[in-house]
């Protein structure tokens, strides 16, 4: 974000403050990004977003990387000057080669990125949102012409990218300081449509919602599903949370949850208002990142947010379930311990699997700088009890001392265990790929290839079940609804990711979305990436 905070300014000028070291809690990271070939092409970019996925079909998450081109020239050392976004192919030997001819390299206000296959031929488009102001009193160059850089829209023409973004509808000049966007099928025609969502930093910020109509072009419909124009946020969060097999949405700093409606429109949960409403500090305090994620395995998604302040108030929501249609969540971040403030700020949350004991954890985009080595900070799962998990930080929280505003979540090596790549805002700091080196335990990755639905099976649900018990929630070992864009400013590949512990063997249900139909898949061996095709 735009704002620095002292302690992570000392941080990016003077260097890591003195802080104890991690503790150990079963996760591990090793800082691969020199190895990896990605820190000299990303030196000085003041980078706010990014994204994981396939743009090459190769079967390996690629990644981009875009940031904030505007400043002047001496906030971008080591680099003479603003840094362009940057697409990367993944080689498959743990390198990553920059893509230097394509139109993915810009100057901008990039403040999110998606990969998503928007004309289900299984060529993922790029779609990067960029905080653009209506004018500028600049006359640097990038900076003015980054400063009023609109959102732009990218096809996938066989592994390369041609900007389609005047024509396609999806990047119109008033759409300014966008900030998130998330694919999702609301109307269930099979091809994904984008929910975009402006920041309130305008006069007037309005998140807009942009129909699919086929062959890459979209339409401003955000007056006909029934969204208001005031509907500002950072973040955002897509699942099905009233049941009815169509996508629910989240925003975050606003902090309104929009339910769908038999008629294919939305209606906001006034009836949540008060359970989700936020008092903040002071007028830097921000809901920022938001997931939909079942914390503890009963078959509910429940609500992770992440708080965008130096004083950041992180939340958990336990979905207990629906009462006349209406998710019943309740806040348990005490309960669940993580009610004690992270002293910086936490743009992006994702809650995942890192260490593969069959227990989702929270990562924070918060961390411990120690003598240039950074530590993430995750809440490590460690059991449920009475139907609430129990989260152990791996360092002591009031240590942490350093941020990232962006930091996707991918298993880049292929070894089926999630790494993380950080992108860096501050001067003097870099962007990092942390390779996940955590004990090795069985897991399982699922994709799902539609025909009629979207191709890559955005909105499907998956069940993970003990084997021979399918359909049992005694025995559910998971659930996840594949989504991408989830948290905030970041892309995540459209695979939903198990860790199974010790089970070598699982059961596993895939309900399409929409509900058009349940796939059982029995007697699934660990350690692969299940493809489920409709």
């Amino acid at each position: 974000m735009r704002i620095i905070s002292a302690v992570g300014l000392l941080v990016a000028l003077l260097g890591a403050l003195p802080a104890a070291e991690p503790v150990a809690s079963g996760i591990t990271f090793e800082d691969v990004t020199e190895k990896a070939k990605l820190k000299e092409p990303l030196a000085g970019i003041m980078g706010h977003g990014g994204a994981w996925g396939d743009f090459d079909g190769d079967g390996r998450p690629d990644l981009f990387v875009g940031g904030f081109c505007d400043r002047p020239n001496a906030e971008y050392k080591p680099a003479n000057g603003p840094v362009a976004s940057a697409l990367f192919r993944n080689r498959g030997d743990g390198t990553f080669e920059h893509v230097k001819e394509t139109p993915a390299t810009m100057f901008g206000r990039t403040s999110g990125a998606v990969f998503a296959d928007l004309n289900n031929d299984g060529q993922p488009e790029l779609y990067i949102a960029n905080n653009a102001r209506a004018k500028t009193k600049k006359s640097d160059q990038p900076q003015a012409s980054a400063q009023t850089k609109r959102s732009v829209l990218l096809k996938n023409a066989n592994g390369k990218f041609v900007d389609i973004s005047k024509d396609s509808g999806a990047c119109p000049d008033s759409l300014l300081s966008a900030r998130n966007v998330m694919p999702l099928d609301y109307d269930l025609d099979g091809k994904l449509d984008l929910l975009v969502i402006e920041d309130r930093f305008i006069p007037k910020p309005r998140t807009t919602f942009f129909r699919n109509e086929g062959n890459l072009k979209f339409r401003d419909v955000t007056k006909e599903v029934g969204l208001p124009e005031d509907i500002y946020g950072l973040g955002a969060a897509v699942a099905d949370v009233n049941a009815d097999d169509r996508p629910d949405f989240f925003v975050p700093h606003s902090n309104r949850l929009f339910l769908s409606t038999k008629d294919g429109k939305f209606r906001e949960a006034t009836e949540l208002k008060d359970v989700l409403a936020w008092k903040p500090l002071n007028g830097e305090d921000w809901p920022c990142g938001a997931h939909f994620a079942d914390v503890n395995r009963d078959g509910n998604l429940d609500l992770v947010l992440s708080i965008h302040s130096v004083t950041a108030r992180n939340r958990v929501y336990i979905n207990d379930g629906l009462k006349a249609g209406i998710p019943q969540f309740r806040d348990v971040t005490k309960e669940v311990e993580l009610s004690e403030t992270v002293p910086v700020r936490c743009p992006h949350v994702e809650v995942q699997d890192f260490d593969n004991d069959g227990l989702p954890d929270i990562y924070m985009s918060a961390a411990l700088l120690v003598d240039g080595k950074i530590t993430p900070l995750i809440y490590r799962n460690e059991g449920v009890k009475d139907g609430l998990p129990k989260f152990v930080p791996n360092f002591p929280v009031k240590n942490a001392n350093a941020y990232f505003p962006a930091g996707p979540s991918a298993d880049f090596d292929g070894d089926g265990r999630l790494d993380l790549f950080l992108i860096n805002w501050f001067a003097n700091n870099h962007s990092r790929l942390l390779r996940n080196t955590s004990p090795e335990k069985k897991w399982l990755d699922v994709r799902v290839v539609g025909k009629t639905v979207n191709r890559e099976g955005i909105g499907a649900k998956v069940a993970v079940f003990a084997a021979g018990k399918i359909g049992k929630p005694e025995s559910l070992l998971g659930f996840q609804e594949i989504s991408t864009g989830y948290g905030y400013a970041s892309g995540q590949m459209p695979i939903a990711h198990f860790g199974l512990g010790d089970a070598a063997t699982v059961d596993v249900r895939v309900t399409l979305p929409g509900g058009k139909a349940t796939i059982d898949k029995p007697g699934v061996k660990a350690n692969q990436v299940l493809t489920v095709n409709e």
